[in-house]
């Protein structure tokens, strides 16, 4: 049996180069990800200087999240094509230690003494904002690195007044200067000041001085948000204001955007983005020119975002321990109860005691209170966290394991999530879309442990629906289209499928992954030649790419093409520097093809520190097939000396037992691996036959040899009972202990998910011991919930005494209509 976590195509990954092309854009992105353009946009007449501030690591005060990468990014956009192509020696940077009192001072005065008429002159500014005392109405302090936490009497510490830089700056306007003063001051972190503070210096920023652009990150009586899932780690107003700048703010299209646009543009976004909590201030002619677009640039982020998969941020409000700290000790107690079951996880469980059931207690208790809408956000971003765990390996093209139990509670969080937000919230299609998906996973949930069958068909439209109206909701999920191209397999509409596949590709033109899973969906649906095309084309590009190679590899094997498959693994082992991978993929072909010594020698020779249990567990179980029981169990034991938790050991040394006929060690093996699996871990098994310690009547040798090669996923606590059971079965010692079988079903039902399973062996069970009327009573309920797989019904010998019944043969013609002759 192998374990998921080393399958072999996440194995290759350890391998996986990514190209000097990748890298290369990698490091010209910003951070949303849009490709500057190399052909410069036509430069404004005059100069222009820019002093830019980020500070997140204060030295006395609390620090910040991303506050420097938002300096960082605004200066990166300024040296773009899209900001005017700002030449370096005119953009004075000071992040974190290098934002001192003395250096931006400096820089202010020089810059001020350069700029002439028509000239320009940018003040962008990401940090903390407070004011002096409580007593001071007119003025507020931005604060620098080494800035005190309050007693800034004096003004000689590492502050900088709003009105010392009305004092510099605003006389400049009257020289024909034009000045942008962008500023997100609205951070706190408990500073003497506190809400007041916070509130004065917004207040201060927003009373004009002159004929200066003003652009403020929100209303003095507001706070800001940021969130690691905004441009990978920014602050909302930032990366909105960029992106308009860049040119989504240019509302007629004629690549020049003024004031006005960017005005609604960015309160648009952050108001839209921010659920109506914040709302950017904006000062200034509106219609002044700020930002001229360059056309190439534009088309790339518009491009980039079309590809981005829409995430609900968990976002971070700079301020809000000022809030949580002016609590009553009853709103506090909700506070802390709710930030604690947010923390660990119990958002909608246990009943009664969870982060949802405190954020309804609170908000009934305080509706009005700021931090009711950051509880509202932060839940809900957390209540979508499942399920974007589940789906962040489908958008890879990758395989996700999950239970149906795990599908009903993703579909339950989504749910209440839809329910707190509301039908307008921006993210709400987008959730609902996301439950649609879900409940079609639960629903064709069957068909990853079982085969199709003709008496599906009605699950399975019904999945193609939920589907269906998901991808209508959210086109933009790639995981939609593949789901359904199989889906639409499954119902033989085979030309829906190919166009859900090559809808799946176009979402990602240029995505590997996507091409990566294209060609084995193609090798899923048996279409080979279109496998191998696509994997050809890349290996003609990339003659390096692993994944590819691993992909045309199995493409050739499973059409037939055995002497192509092992070529095209030893053509990886010419192209490599580090043959490891190579050898590794060698080592597959012969442990497919069950040549166990030279699988071993390749497996052995690709061995690394990240794969060797990997290494060890294929060898093993390459033993454990060809029957070469001893070498196998010197490998697992191999494995238990390193990781006595491990389950899977336990389980394959349970199965050498009863290979042997030890039923008694071969219990106490399973029992372990029953015990050290965790809930959730699953379990990859290839060939039934042995794991369920079964004997097949062999009427149709390719039939039987495709059941041979199917792979299973079971719960390793579910597949650990089946074959205690089974142990129980074939002993003639323990077979007529009714009541330790009737307690181990008792345990195996509790797994919902294989209740056709169980019913399937619980008739085994009857019929073993002649009770035909309950045998086709509980076979029948078995296939009634989904169980399909044809052969194992028709061959499994524990159901002789009751295959040539009227029932049974009923049960076939109802089940299974396309394979019974009638």
């Amino acid at each position: 049996m192998k374990r998921p976590a080393i399958i072999f195509l996440l194995l290759l990954l350890l391998w996986q180069v990514r190209s000097s092309a990748q890298t290369t854009r990698t490091a010209q992105t910003n951070a949303r990800g849009a490709v500057p353009s190399q052909n410069a946009t036509a430069a404004a007449a005059g100069n222009t200087y820019a002093i830019v501030i980020g500070i997140s690591n204060y030295k006395n005060v609390r620090h910040l999240q991303f506050a420097d990468r938002d300096a960082e990014a605004f200066a990166h956009y300024l040296r773009s094509a899209s900001g005017g192509n700002i030449p370096a020696d005119n953009i004075e940077t000071f992040i974190n230690e290098k934002a001192t009192r003395e250096n931006v001072a400096d820089a202010i005065s020089e810059f001020v003494r350069k700029a002439k008429t028509g000239d320009r002159i940018y003040f962008f500014f990401a940090g903390h904002g407070d004011m002096e005392d409580l007593t001071q109405i007119e003025n507020g302090l931005l604060l620098l690195y080494n800035s005190p936490n309050g007693n800034y009497f004096g003004m000689k510490d590492d502050v900088l007044e709003i009105m010392e830089l009305k004092r510099y700056l605003s006389p400049l306007t009257e020289r024909g200067i034009q000045v942008y003063f962008i500023v997100d001051a609205c951070h706190s972190g408990n500073l003497k000041g506190g809400i007041q503070g916070i509130q004065q210096t917004a207040t201060a920023l927003a009373t004009s001085w002159g004929q200066e652009i003003k652009i403020l990150s929100c209303e003095p009586d507001q706070l800001s948000l940021e969130s690691k899932e905004w441009g990978g780690g920014r602050g909302l107003f930032s990366l909105e204001l960029e992106e308009g700048l860049e040119g989504l703010a240019d509302e007629d299209g004629d690549q020049v955007i003024t004031l006005s646009e960017l005005t609604h543009y960015i309160q648009t976004k952050v108001q839209h983005m921010s659920e109506k909590s914040q709302s950017p201030v904006v000062v200034g002619k509106g219609s002044a020119v700020v930002a001229k677009v360059d056309p190439i640039a534009l088309a790339a982020l518009k491009r980039q975002i079309e590809q981005n998969y829409p995430m609900l941020a968990s976002a971070n409000t700079k301020g809000v321990a000022d809030y949580s700290d002016s609590l009553d000790p009853v709103r506090a107690a909700l506070y802390t109860s709710f930030e604690n079951n947010l923390s660990s996880k119990k958002l909608i469980l246990p009943a009664g005691h969870n982060a949802l059931a405190d954020y309804r207690a609170f908000e009934k208790l305080d509706p009005e209170n700021a931090l009711v809408r950051i509880m509202r956000r932060n839940l809900a971003a957390a209540l979508n966290q499942r399920f974007d765990s589940f789906a962040a390996p489908l958008l890879k093209g990758q395989r996700s394991f999950t239970t149906r139990d795990t599908c009903a509670l993703i579909t339950a969080e989504l749910d209440s999530c839809l329910h707190i937000l509301g039908e307008q919230h921006y993210m709400y299609n987008n959730i609902k879309a996301r439950k649609l998906f879900i409940e079609a996973t639960w629903l064709s949930w069957a068909l990853v442990v079982s085969d199709y069958w003709a008496g599906m068909k009605p699950m399975v439209d019904s999945s193609i629906d939920l589907l269906e109206q998901s991808e209508k909701l959210e086109p933009n999920a790639a995981y939609s289209f593949s789901a359904l191209g199989v889906r639409y397999f499954d119902v033989y509409e085979f030309d829906k499928s190919q166009q859900q596949f090559q809808q799946y590709l176009g979402l990602r033109p240029n995505d590997l992954w996507a091409k990566y899973s294209v060609a084995n969906l193609y090798i899923k649906l048996k279409e080979y030649g279109k496998a191998e095309t696509l994997m050809e084309n890349l290996i003609r590009d990339s003659t390096k790419d692993v994944m590819a190679h691993s992909i045309l590899s199995d493409a050739y094997f499973y059409d037939n093409k055995r002497a192509a498959s092992l070529a095209c693994a030893r053509h990886l082992m010419k192209m490599l520097d580090d043959k490891k991978p190579a050898y590794y993929l060698i080592g597959f072909y012969y442990f497919k093809t069950h040549n166990v010594d030279s699988a071993k020698y390749y497996f052995e020779l690709s061995r690394t520190p990240e794969n060797s249990s990997a290494c060890d567990n294929d060898i093993a179980y390459g033993y454990t097939i060809a029957k070469n029981l001893d070498s196998a169990t010197w490998y697992f034991e191999k494995l238990l000396k390193a990781d006595t938790t491990y389950p899977f050991p336990y389980f394959n040394l349970g199965t050498i037992d009863v290979l042997k006929g030890h039923y008694n060690n071969a219990i106490n093996h399973f029992i372990k691996s029953f015990s050290y699996s965790t809930a959730f871990e699953e379990g990859v098994i290839p060939n039934l036959e042995i794991y369920f310690n079964k004997k097949y009547t062999i009427t149709d040798s390719v039939q039987y040899n495709e059941f041979c090669n199917k792979i299973f996923t079971f719960s390793m606590p579910y597949i650990s009972l089946v074959s205690i059971l089974y142990c129980y079965f074939r002993d003639t010692g323990l077979a007529n202990k009714s009541d330790k079988i009737d307690y181990i079903f008792s345990l195996m039902r509790q797994y919902k998910e294989y209740d056709a399973y169980t019913e399937y062996h619980y008739a085994c069970y009857k019929a073993l011991h002649n009770d035909k009327d309950s045998a086709i009573d509980h076979l029948k309920k078995s296939l009634s919930l989904g169980f399909g797989n044809y052969f194992m019904v028709t061959s499994d010998q524990d159901l002789d005494n009751i295959r040539n019944t009227p029932e049974f043969g009923a049960l076939l013609k109802l089940y299974f209509p396309d394979k019974v002759k009638r």
